[in-house]
């Protein structure tokens, strides 16, 4: 053991001394330190992870340079809606985003002071999904690090990130026109509410044995973490573009967009629409339709979903209604995979009609 009688001059005491307080420092940093916890939203158990990439909490006043690191777990009590986290989740490619953008981002904390904002990229987004799935879900790690289609990846992300973590998504293109605290009516304050979905297009039942008519947007809804209904969106999502994969005999990596029906099918509004129904199903032991919601003019909670009407996300898209009280947010149509997907459409469109050739493509 080292004593100080042992030393030979005072220096070497000094530089002892400047050792013993830099390990004490080191030391106390990293006994104060906690790795972030999140609900595994499969088995329900704690995972750890030290980590969760470069995402960034994006100020009111967009600063100069990158986004700084915000790794900190928040209390969910107290919040706009009940269960749901007062923080809003945005992705793109880089931190490197429009001034336009930023005003719409900014929108939502003008409307709601207390909520917080990120913004993950590609490159904190993959560090995100591997993070909190790697353990516990390894196959939808393996599906999301595989697709090469950025919408396929986005549309993927924004159900991961919700499930793992609560909140409200919104795309780049979105802005707050009402306090979140606005959403939910009165009479629905005190029941339990997974998660929030507003109509995209609002029509009737087709009957029976047909495919539902409406749809919900994916562009802004939101939930509890771990959330019933995400989980069952997420499983959906993997489910189908595994069997795409298989269908093609092709990896995850060699999906094409003309092996699609339709994105919105695959991993869009349809698909979560469809599955938020399944999910409901199971819940409640009957059949969910848009029986249960066409037509409304106010929020309708169907079991645990809070179905808000087409005026609500999506004005534009349903006619500016007069009779169903004021839009919420307002979507201003930036989306630049539209164009990727009519050309896919229309290079499939002409490998079918082409003379001896056939095209193996699948939803």
């Amino acid at each position: 053991m080292f004593s100080v009688s042992n030393l030979k001059s005072s220096r070497s005491v000094r530089v002892v001394v400047v050792l013993f307080i830099s390990l004490t420092l080191v030391y106390s940093f990293y006994l104060g330190w906690k790795p972030l916890h999140t609900l595994s939203p499969s088995s329900k158990t704690s995972l750890q992870t030290s980590a969760t990439g470069s995402a960034g909490s994006i100020p009111h006043t967009p600063p100069k340079g990158p986004l700084s690191s915000d790794p900190k777990s928040y209390s969910i009590t107290n919040t706009a809606i009940n269960g749901v986290p007062d923080k809003v989740w945005h992705s793109a490619k880089t931190d490197s985003i429009s001034e336009q953008q930023r005003a719409y981002i900014n929108s939502w904390t003008d409307k709601n002071p207390s909520f917080r904002h990120e913004l993950l990229t590609d490159r904190s987004a993959e560090a995100f999904v591997r993070a909190y799935y790697q353990q516990t879900r390894p196959d939808i790690v393996q599906v999301y690090e595989g697709l090469s289609i950025p919408i396929l990846r986005a549309d993927l992300f924004r159900y991961l990130i919700i499930l793992a973590k609560g909140g409200y998504w919104s795309d780049l293109d979105v802005s707050s026109e009402k306090p979140s605290a606005e959403w939910v009516p009165a009479e629905y304050k005190g029941q339990h509410i997974d998660m929030i979905v507003g109509l995209e297009f609002d029509f009737e039942t087709r009957g029976p044995g047909t495919e539902v008519a409406s749809q919900f947007c994916n562009w802004v809804f939101s939930a509890q973490p771990s959330s019933r209904n995400l989980q069952v969106i997420v499983d959906s999502v993997v489910n189908t573009l595994k069997k795409i994969a298989n269908d093609n005999n092709v990896s995850i990596s060699g999906i094409t967009l003309e092996m699609l029906s339709d994105v919105v099918n695959v991993t869009g509004p349809k698909i979560m629409t469809i599955s938020i129904l399944e999910g409901l199903k199971q819940l409640l032991g009957r059949e969910v339709d848009d029986r249960d919601f066409a037509g409304i003019k106010h929020p309708k909670l169907v079991g645990d979903v809070l179905i808000m009407p087409g005026v609500s996300f999506a004005a534009a898209q349903n006619g500016f209604p007069k009779d169903q009280g004021d839009a919420l947010v307002t979507h201003h149509y930036e989306g630049s995979w539209k164009q990727a997907d009519a050309e896919a459409k229309e290079r499939k469109k002409q490998q079918q009609t082409q003379p001896g050739r056939r095209s193996h493509v699948t939803m």
